[in-house]
């Protein structure tokens, strides 16, 4: 995992909890929301990390099948490398664009909370307090929403290439005289690990859509 990844994802955990130590009572379906979002990000670190070590092994496996002597190969691995690149970059300016808007909303967000405690004694006062708080909680979730729904868009956007530098690169593992037996073996499973990878990052992130939604709308009904 990237330290710029790394970065951003440690950061909305700490966002989650913190907010989630710094609030005010909630009913027990927001809580629930809450600790299912937080369930959501470990699984989406875990499967990264499983989903990477996976295929740094296969990439070892292959250093070790003497792929340069496929000659019509390397050409389409740089590709392929030369796209994930690219799609890596656009997904970090996603994620940075969803921390900054976060950390905004958070910053609105500990104002809020200040002015409770000033606010503490005067009923009146602190139920339109609380109203903001609540509010400006759900414009935080709708901004992370945002922000999920730009990385799914980017990936999706670059899923038909990637899978066709991947077909590109199988069918010339296939034909290349020099190619041995087991390069074939080796590029089929490095192939078929890196388009599950995609496949499972994305279900992942739609996952976390849908759960961040239930807690947008679960919140909008705690006001009543």
């Amino acid at each position: 995992m990237s330290a710029q990844k790394l970065f951003v994802e440690t950061l909305e955990t700490r966002r989650l909890l913190s907010a989630s130590l710094a609030s005010s009572v909630f009913n027990s379906t927001v809580k629930l929301d809450r600790l299912q979002i937080q369930a959501d990000l470990v699984k989406f670190r875990s499967d990264a990390v499983s989903a990477d070590v996976t295929l740094l092994s296969d990439r070892i496996a292959l250093r070790g099948d003497d792929v340069a002597a496929a000659t019509t190969v390397l050409p389409l691995i740089a590709k392929l490398h030369a796209d994930v690149k690219t799609m890596r970059i656009q997904l970090l300016s996603d994620r940075l664009a969803e921390a900054s808007n976060a950390l905004r909303d958070e910053s609105v967000i500990v104002g809020d909370l200040r002015q409770i405690l000033i606010d503490r004694g005067n009923a009146t006062a602190l139920a339109a307090d609380h109203t903001k708080l609540t509010n400006d909680r759900i414009t935080l979730q709708n901004d992370l929403i945002a922000g999920l729904n730009s990385r799914i868009a980017t990936r999706q956007s670059f899923y038909n290439t990637l899978f066709a530098d991947g077909q590109a690169i199988g069918a010339a593992v296939q034909t290349d005289p020099n190619a041995s037996a087991k390069l074939k073996t080796d590029a089929a499973k490095w192939l078929a690990d890196g388009g599950a990878k995609l496949n499972t990052m994305l279900a992942d992130l739609n996952k976390l859509v849908a759960d961040r939604t239930k807690l947008v709308n679960d919140l909008t009904a705690s006001q009543a």
